[in-house]
């Protein structure tokens, strides 16, 4: 073996020092899991008392308008008074997944988060997740002087909260390969976090008599089987994938300047958010009578009624007003993940392709809006990839390809993103340098 070989050939770790880590890998999954799915069970619980016992109690038999902007309201006023808060917050979702932030924000950024996800902002909420476990991780090893146990401690918590949203730890496996693979995650943390997802994942299925918190099952009901790859599916699909993805990065373009608006205004962009959400929301379901769901919130629970949909006009309006409260709510000031209301608007504009051309396959086409959609959001083309086959994968295997051609398409289009951002960037160090 070369010098060059040698060098690039990673030292084994001490077999004492893997089980060690696969102990501490067990120990922070189960707990870290476990507190994931309390956060969930809140959220659950906040969106339906406040979008339906409440106002069933009321006897109303669809919500008023202006309930859905009081509630909005009232969750910016939690995240304003959770900016108080060490951390005041965080960052926003267009900054990526954090999990390194101090115990000490997570108060403030859970709280925020909670406030989001409740009043229905549309955001998702493996964000804040991957917080909570990552504080679970570095509380439970809080007496280790090393900080390198503190990083993994996080890593390994982050990961098992993150696995409870997807209902499949595979899914977030990937994403930790991309990780390992994009150079921010050591190989050796690889297999322990591993081991967490594994272990996070027996308190959702249970063990022994216990039946576990239950799984978040991810999957777009309603979508017809999918055996036989057609040509016109193929070309089509790669038109879908290009669509979506300038959709994801306009929707994301957004964002960023309504977060750039924010820095100056925090407070007022914060209300403002809020309202133009309420308004949007009320207008699509006034004139094409869908539920809010279509507009509000993550959209995981909406994308049945979404794939049921038979008028292309009221499908077009909602992936149009989705991408509006999508994208101010990533730079408006509220707390979320990124991904599943993109992933909504992949499935969105696959249903509306396939209503206005027949004979393409609704399945196929929501594969690829589901990919293209979440790669120009993660930078994770494997992941989305991965992400699109447990959505649609009921529809049968033929539907791979098309999650390919979507993973792929909107890695470009992100990597084009990217470079206009990193441009604009040196376009603004310039002018403030020259001033």
């Amino acid at each position: 073996m070369s010098q060059a070989e040698q060098a690039a050939t990673p030292t084994p770790t001490p077999l004492k020092l893997q089980v060690r880590s696969f102990v501490l890998a067990i120990i922070v999954g189960l707990v870290a899991a476990t507190a994931a799915s309390f956060f969930l069970w809140i959220v659950d619980g906040g969106q339906e008392l406040f979008y339906k016992k409440l106002p069933e109690s009321f006897g109303w038999d669809t919500l008023p308008g202006w309930w859905v902007v009081l509630l909005l309201l009232v969750g910016a006023l939690v995240i304003l008074g959770a900016r108080r808060l060490p951390g005041a917050t965080g960052g926003s979702p267009l900054s990526g997944f954090h999990f390194t932030n101090p115990v000490s924000w997570a108060p403030a950024i859970l709280i925020a988060a909670g406030a989001t996800l409740i009043f229905g902002a549309s955001l998702g909420p493996e964000g804040p997740l991957i917080v909570l476990g990552s504080a679970v991780g570095a509380i439970l090893v809080k007496r280790s002087n090393s900080e390198d146990v503190t990083k993994l401690a996080m890593l390994l918590g982050g990961m098992a909260a993150i696995g409870t949203v997807f209902g499949n730890p595979f899914v977030a496996a990937f994403m930790l390969l991309e990780f390992a693979a994009m150079g921010a995650l050591p190989a050796v943390a690889l297999v322990p976090a591993f081991v967490s997802l594994g272990a996070g994942y027996i308190t959702l299925v249970g063990w022994g008599t216990w039946t576990g918190f239950g799984l978040h099952t991810l999957s777009v009901p309603g979508l017809p089987a999918y055996d036989t790859i057609q040509p016109e599916d193929l070309f089509a699909g790669l038109l879908v994938a290009v669509v979506v993805s300038v959709l994801a990065a306009l929707a994301r373009e957004l964002g960023e300047r309504t977060d750039l608006i924010g820095r100056k205004r925090p407070t007022a962009v914060l209300f403002a958010a809020a309202v133009i959400t309420a308004l949007v929301a009320w207008a699509v379901v006034t004139v094409f009578d869908v539920p809010y769901d279509q507009i509000l919130f993550s959209g995981q629970t909406g994308m049945s009624t979404l794939v049921a949909q038979t008028s292309a006009a009221a499908v077009l309006a909602i992936v149009i007003g989705k991408l509006i409260v999508y994208g101010i709510a990533l730079g408006g000031g509220f707390r979320g993940g990124p991904v599943f209301p993109a992933t909504f608007i992949g499935v969105g504009f696959g249903v509306l392709a396939s209503l206005v051309f027949t004979n393409l396959s609704v399945s196929a086409m929501a594969a690829v809006g589901i990919s293209a959609a979440a790669t120009v959001m993660l930078r994770l083309p494997f992941t989305s990839g991965m992400l699109a086959m447990l959505l649609i994968g009921a529809a049968g295997p033929a539907i791979a390809p098309f999650a390919i051609i979507g993973a792929v398409i909107g890695f470009i289009v992100r990597q084009l993103l990217d470079g206009l951002d990193a441009k604009r960037a040196s376009k603004l160090a310039d002018s403030v340098a020259s001033s």
